[in-house]
């Protein structure tokens, strides 16, 4: 059984290392990245790296930046999920529609939740 690969995107270093911390410590999810929110190719590349979900982690939940993200995120890749969390808020939300109160635990087991390996199988036989 194939794991689900999660692609984590950054604004701030040091979060960013904490949210790379606690998804590698995981076993059973495979982590692309973090890469940084700022990065002009994240959805081409995005395209070679084939994650079935993505974590943005912000300073600012309602950021400019995040929010476009997600929308290219979305309507390029409807199958992928997307988890935002912030620095400023304790909550994940997820596909920017959901809230959750945010522990460590919680965003695995939304990853779990939300993102499954067949995700990843249905988008490479689309291609």
């Amino acid at each position: 059984m194939s794991k689900p690969r999660i692609l984590l995107i950054s604004s701030h270093h040091l979060f960013g290392e904490s949210m790379e911390a606690i998804l590698r410590a995981e076993t059973g999810i495979e982590l692309v990245g973090p890469w940084k929110i700022d990065d002009q190719d994240i959805c081409q590349r995005m395209d070679e790296e084939r994650p079935s979900g993505v974590v943005i982690a912000d300073e600012n939940l309602y950021s400019a930046s995040a929010a476009e993200l997600t929308k290219s995120i979305i309507e390029q890749y409807p199958n992928v999920t997307v988890i935002r969390t912030a620095l400023n808020e304790k909550v994940l939300r997820i596909f920017s529609t959901h809230t959750l109160p945010a522990r460590g635990n919680d965003l695995l087991e939304t990853i779990r939740g939300c993102v499954s390996p067949a995700q990843e199988t249905d988008k490479a036989n689309e291609k």
